[in-house]
């Protein structure tokens, strides 16, 4: 597969495993899956720490910034002429593996099988932490629409995923 067919490839993956990630994440939340709502699984468990209700209306900021950023990695793997950025093919497959970790995350979580879910948020934690490693983010003199439509959604999602591996643990 060559480098142009290789870019079209991961983004429309990273696109179908962002849609995927929303929607399922959107109706665990509204729609009770396995009779439960998430916010009731949380309070059900005893955990280190949980933030206040209202930290959690970050995913509206993370799933708008990860928007972006799937629309600007599919006008980039299908333009005619690439640029000398290489942001796609270091993000590789990552991307879609966190998104298929986080699905299975929510259905792991609200079937209660806990060990799994601890599992399954590690997994998302390691595929964001090595993107952004990749990315040499704070490090790399990319461009400023790199920064602002690749660096600053895997930032903010890493950040929260961070903070919700430790209150998960």
């Amino acid at each position: 597969m060559n480098n142009t067919s290789l870019r079209k490839t991961l983004s429309i993956l990273n696109l179908l495993g962002f849609l995927g990630t929303v929607i399922v994440n959107y109706l665990a939340v509204t729609l009770p899956l396995n009779s439960k709502t998430t916010g009731e699984l949380s309070d059900q468990y005893p955990n280190l720490f949980v933030p206040a209700g209202f930290t959690f209306s970050i995913w509206g900021v993370i799933y708008l910034l990860l928007a972006i950023f799937i629309v600007y990695q599919l006008v980039y793997a299908f333009r005619k002429t690439i640029q000398n950025s290489s942001f796609l093919e270091k993000i590789g497959i990552l991307f879609f593996v966190s998104s298929l970790a986080n699905l299975g995350w929510v259905f792991a979580w609200h079937f209660e099988l806990v060990s799994l879910s601890v599992f399954l948020m590690l997994i998302l934690l390691s595929s964001l932490m090595t993107i952004y490693v990749k990315l040499e983010i704070g490090k790399s003199n990319s461009s400023k629409s790199e920064k602002y439509l690749v660096h600053l959604p895997f930032s903010v999602y890493l950040g929260w995923i961070t903070i919700a591996t430790i209150a998960n643990a």
